[in-house]
């Protein structure tokens, strides 16, 4: 079957390029043909390419934007993962107008995972990653761990939205407050993992070449009292605290511009991992790593659906915690037989999922 994906590769951020990455691979190890829809919005370009630039223009002051260098090289690490790892349509898209011609060349489009629903995103409402532009009767229109991030109400969209969702075949999202959401469009979903849970890495993580044992910040804008935690856990445990992705003035040592593959790499050396991001979360169940996470507000529905389903919600660092918070269980093992056969039992059904509604189409509208 010919697949296309519609997602947020076109990106800076580690979690949503290896979430494409690993759904790309399900894809494919499934038997088949498979490419990543290159749609790139321009209202998305401008957001990453400021990163880029070495002057930030704030509202009142110009801001000399020191890490600009590590940025760049970090765009060109994730763009050569992007093309060496996937294959991408042979058309770049940039709006919505440009992807309505190519309605018609897939079997099968799949939109997610991500947040590609979150109506309160900087990308806004975008109804392509709803696949209103997909209206070829034979092709079938899917989601595959969907999210709406933490858009709590449609709104005035919600008349929009109900046409959208009601046009697909079979939806699946991610979360909780997602599956609330499609069910206030009267439609029925499945709730499964983010498809990074799918995929094998040990074939493309490249080890960092560090000595000493380390804690692992993977995290951005830190609080005193969330710094003062890291300090805590590093000095229990004697580890150099580094930081990956960002740059964090805890950590001794900051690595921003990393390959995916070496992002990899810093999460399955590490002796502790704290981390601000759900796919940060998510590396810390795959590689079995103690870890901590700080929510924020915006990110607290996905990260709790997902810890709490597997019994892990102490995890998870409040603005009311302290740095001894329940110190006598961060460094317990949590990745008992009963965890692990919970999260295996997870990404089976997950798998199983995905193959079904991809080969059992006498149960889908083609």
């Amino acid at each position: 079957m010919k697949i296309g994906i519609l997602t947020y590769h076109h990106t800076l951020n580690y979690g949503a390029t290896l979430q494409a990455y690993a759904l790309y691979k399900a894809l494919e190890q499934l038997g088949h043909d498979v490419e990543i829809i290159d749609y790139r919005p321009r209202v998305a370009i401008k957001f990453y390419a400021k990163q880029l630039y070495p002057i930030w223009r704030s509202r009142y002051k110009f801001c000399f934007n020191q890490h600009f260098i590590q940025n760049i090289i970090k765009f060109w690490k994730m763009r050569y993962f992007l093309f060496s790892k996937m294959k991408l349509s042979s058309n770049k898209f940039y709006s919505r107008k440009e992807l309505k011609s190519f309605h018609n060349r897939y079997n099968a489009v799949i939109c997610g995972s991500d947040e590609l629903w979150n109506l309160n995103s900087f990308r806004g409402f975008d109804p392509s990653f709803f696949l209103d532009f997909v209206d070829n009767k034979n092709t079938l229109k899917l989601s595959y761990a969907a999210s709406f991030g933490n858009t709590e109400s449609l709104m005035e969209l919600k008349n929009d939205i109900y046409k959208l969702i009601n046009d697909f075949d079979v939806i699946s999202v991610r979360d909780s407050n997602s599956l609330r959401l499609v069910s206030e469009c009267d439609r029925q979903a499945v709730k499964v993992l983010d498809p990074t849970f799918l995929a094998r890495y040990n074939d493309i993580l490249v080890p960092p070449n560090i000595k000493k044992k380390y804690l692992l910040i993977y995290a951005t804008n830190l609080s005193v009292k969330q710094e003062n935690f890291v300090k805590s856990v590093a000095n229990t445990k004697n580890l150099i605290p580094i930081s990956i992705g960002y740059y964090n003035k805890v950590a001794h040592y900051n690595f921003i511009g990393v390959s995916p593959e070496e992002w990899l790499g810093y999460f399955s050396q590490a002796e502790y991992v704290v981390t601000s991001f759900y796919h940060g979360t998510i590396f810390s169940l795959i590689f079995r790593k103690p870890f901590t996470v700080f929510t924020k507000t915006y990110k607290a529905h996905k990260v709790q659906d997902l810890l709490s389903h597997l019994g892990l919600e102490k995890r998870i660092f409040t603005d009311t915690d302290n740095a001894e918070f329940r110190k006598e269980y961060l460094f317990s093992n949590i990745y008992s037989d009963t965890f692990n056969d919970k999260l295996q039992k997870a990404i089976a059904a997950s798998k199983k999922y995905l193959f079904e509604v991809l080969s059992n189409q006498s149960t889908l509208s083609v």
